[in-house]
């Protein structure tokens, strides 16, 4: 062999090597389940090993608490996208929080879960997340707020690898804060969701009293059944401090005394002795401009500020250079609307429903700024030839995706100003708007706001008592608690006390409530 083949066979061979070291490109993927969509730039196999995970934990939380629902109607899934490192977070929330592991977001415009799965908190986060979706999505009842929170802390540190699933499992700054005795809140406190103003340290031990409590409740059958009877009875508007002497025989004071015991001696872990089903997962691949404007179109679902205009423009960037690609042109259209563009956003979603008539976010896009088109109109023909454009658009969205709540929603806004409103019809709109997103305060306000209007006082406390005892609901709830005041006085109930409890200190910036 001469020298210079020899050195074209070791380039060759170097060649080679490089090649077989690097790994399988990973590509931007959509997988599948019964309960979630996972889009993610990763590879299938990782990207369906993820959607099997979440998968086992929803069905452990069915195992506990068994969706209410037995209707066989179908529910929207949860879209979870899966983020790399805190840039992807901050394009989605630029004031996110360092450190956070993901975030949860409820809107009138989307629902849905980013994890960075760079973060060794992600799992911890979404599963915190996810468990208060799933109480509300499947099992909406009026909960204690304590209980809400504790239920969600019980399930997020679970282990939920293949053959080895764990629960019950503790984090170190729950054991910390129940260490300090002087910084205990008064379990009646606690039982009514209730903490005056004090310090960080009160506010924590107050979620890891209700994570110890849950973790008390849920931690032998006897408990557990007795436990029923008051949930049972706090959700029907019973006073927390009756309802725990009637079906659990203990004082406030003597409940804390049963707990601090139990965590003495020693929290123990458990692991599931059943096996959950192993989830099929369909996987797509999504197309190449995907990576470009994933992040911008979550942006677009919260509240713009200076930046629309340059949010705008970045957006049409991607559309010029993927003018056939239906993502950037949904994305722009979605920023023109917020931005206030709306006939520019009614010409890009056109070119969108050319492509796909049956896009069903595309055409509750297009009824929406129709409708407000219509608002902006000067001219009653004109107005209301595009409120009926706008109900044509929503009803193709309807019959495309019966399950996407915005559809509702839009349709109640478009009728507002009609003869007749609210017909009968219209209550079943808002009512089929709320079984789709229970958890979303429009929903549950404007079937109750209607439900009243029709005298049907009862059904509109059903409606607001589960999202009045939300512990992340903050001041936003105000409305929501002074209607179910009214509602239980009309319905001729009994006045309940409803306060919300501190947001968690580890935690108030999981969860984001994105402006519409």
């Amino acid at each position: 062999m001469t020298a210079g083949l020899f050195r074209t066979v070791l380039t060759l061979l170097a060649a080679l090597t490089v090649f077989a070291a690097t790994p399988v490109r990973a590509e931007w993927l959509k997988a599948e389940t019964e309960h979630f969509v996972i889009v993610g730039d990763t590879s299938n196999r990782a990207i369906s090993e993820y959607a099997r995970k979440v998968e086992r934990f929803h069905a452990m939380l069915a195992r506990f608490l068994p969706p209410e629902r037995d209707d066989g109607l179908l529910q929207p899934k949860l879209w979870i996208y899966l983020a790399e490192g805190r840039d992807d977070l901050q394009t989605i929330w630029p004031e996110v929080r360092r450190g956070v592991g993901g975030f949860y977001s409820r809107s009138d415009d989307r629902i849905y879960a980013v994890v960075d799965v760079t973060n060794e908190e992600s799992d911890y986060t979404l599963f915190h997340e996810y468990a208060h979706h799933y109480m509300f999505q499947y099992h909406n009842k009026a909960y204690p707020g304590w209980f809400v929170e504790g239920f969600a802390e019980y399930f997020a540190p679970s282990d939920m690898r293949m053959g080895r699933i764990r629960y019950g499992l503790y984090r170190e700054g729950r054991i910390y804060s129940l260490q300090q005795r002087n910084a205990w809140v008064p379990m009646d406190d606690v039982l009514r969701s209730r903490l005056p103003p004090g310090s960080a340290e009160r506010g924590a031990a107050y979620y890891a009293q209700a994570w110890l409590l849950t973790h008390y409740m849920l931690g032998a059958p006897e408990r557990h059944q007795q436990f029923q009877g008051y949930l049972t009875a706090v959700a029907r508007g019973d006073d927390p401090i009756d309802a725990l002497a009637a079906n659990i025989g203990r004082t406030p004071d003597q409940l804390g005394t049963d707990i601090r015991s139990y965590l003495g001696r020693g929290i123990t872990v458990f692991t599931l002795q059943e096996a959950l089903p192993n989830a099929t997962v369909t996987v797509t691949p999504l197309p190449r401009s995907t990576g470009a404007v994933i992040w911008l179109d979550l942006r677009s679902a919260r509240g713009l500020g200076d930046d629309g205009a340059a949010l705008v423009a970045q957006a049409q960037g991607i559309v010029d250079r993927n003018p056939d690609d239906r993502l950037p042109l949904v994305t722009l259209a979605k920023l023109q609307r917020k931005s206030g563009e709306l006939a520019a956003a009614r010409t890009t979603l056109e070119r969108v429903i050319a492509l796909q008539p049956e896009d069903a976010e595309a055409r509750w896009l297009m009824g929406s700024v129709l409708t407000a088109l219509a608002d902006e109109a000067d001219d009653d023909a004109q107005r209301l030839q595009l409120r009926r454009q706008a109900m044509t658009h929503l009803g193709a969205g309807y019959e495309a995706d019966p399950l996407d709540y915005r559809i509702y929603l839009a349709m109640l806004k478009n009728r507002q100003e009609a003869l007749g409103f609210p017909s009968d019809n219209d209550v079943v709109i808002a009512e089929s708007a709320f079984r789709m997103a229970p958890q979303l305060g429009t929903t549950a306000f404007e079937v109750a706001r209607l439900l009243m209007r029709k005298e049907r006082y009862l059904d509109a406390v059903y409606v607001l008592g589960p999202l009045a005892n939300n512990p992340h609901g903050g001041e936003s709830l105000a409305p929501v608690r002074q209607l179910l005041a009214e509602a239980r006085e009309k319905a001729g109930l009994n006045a309940i006390e409803l306060e919300t409890a501190p947001e968690a200190p580890e935690t108030e910036a999981a969860e984001a409530v994105a402006a519409g």
